[in-house]
Formats: structure tokens, sequence, C-alpha cells
């Protein structure tokens, strides 16, 4: 039987995150639209129409760190996927710790579309967001996630930060 700690952890990391198969292509009307509706937010990314990937930086806070958001669009998998690949650094390999852990099923819980993501391969916990696209692009959706995502980002990671500190 799993302990308390691997249960708890297995539940933060139960999202994997979305990979774009090889020859994948993302759909030119939706970055053409993904495009129009960032410049509508003001925010100045670098879009690469073939990948179907948008990047711009983003200071989370006043003090906090400038990180990359990016926004990958998929045509076979009808998604726009919205996230911040390092949104918090582990020190350990091993990944988050037990109340880190509990701290985040706690958000992920509370969090209406945003979720946090624990990646092995990095050692570094992602916030990200999905937007299904199979039937349309929603315009007001993806504006709606992308604040969304940014607020959340914005507001929980002072508290995921500090405790990370207080778990050491």
């Amino acid at each position: 039987m799993a302990s308390l700690a691997h249960r708890a952890l297995l539940l933060a990391i139960l999202a994997a995150p979305l990979t774009v198969a090889a020859g994948d292509m993302s759909d030119p009307g939706y970055m053409t639209a993904i495009r129009q509706e960032i410049a509508r937010l003001n925010i100045d990314a670098v879009c690469d129409d073939r990948a179907g990937t948008c990047v711009f930086p983003t200071t989370l806070g006043e003090q906090g760190p400038t990180l990359d958001v990016t926004i990958r669009s998929s045509f076979a998998t009808h998604t726009v996927y919205i996230y911040i690949e390092r949104f918090i650094e582990i020190d350990t390999p091993k990944g988050p710790g037990l109340e880190l852990a509990r701290l985040l099923l706690a958000y992920n819980r509370h969090m209406v579309t945003s979720k946090l993501e624990w990646d092995e391969s990095t050692a570094t916990i992602r916030i990200s967001v999905v937007l299904n696209t199979d039937s349309n692009f929603d315009r007001k959706a993806f504006r709606s996630q992308l604040l969304g995502v940014l607020s959340n980002a914005r507001r929980i990671r002072p508290a995921l930060i500090e405790a990370m500190k207080t778990a050491q």
C-alpha cells in the first residue's frame, strides 16, 4: 500500500503535459486568432505559426521573477495549451515534499481551470490551462483562460515559495 506522501504526490501529478506529435501542424486560422487576441490584450509575443506556438515573458508580481508563458495550438488534439513551464523550481529531483504536495492538491481543487503539474524531467512545477477547440476557437474563452492562468500564477506563487522554504 502506497504511503500518504506517495498518494498525495501521485494526485498532484496526474495531469501530464500535452505533447505535440511529430508532424503535428497547428491550424493556421487558430494561430491568426491567437495572434489577434494576444495583441488585443497588449501582449508582445513571439509566434511561430509552423510550430503553433507563441511565447511571451511575464513578471509575477512587483518583485517576482520574469517567466516565459507559452501558448501551443494543436490541430491534432484540438486544443490550445497555455502554460508557464518553470513556474516553481524544486531543489530535489525527488519532487515536492508532502506539505508542498498537499498545497498543490489544495490549489488544484480550488482553481477553476488552471492546474499545477509536476515535471520530473526538469524538477519543476508548471501552471497551465487547456482550451478545447474541437468545434471552434472561442476568442472570449481564450482571453479569459490566458488572463486566468496569469492571475492564478501571480496569486499562488508566493505561498508555494513560502511552503518550500518552511519545508526545508
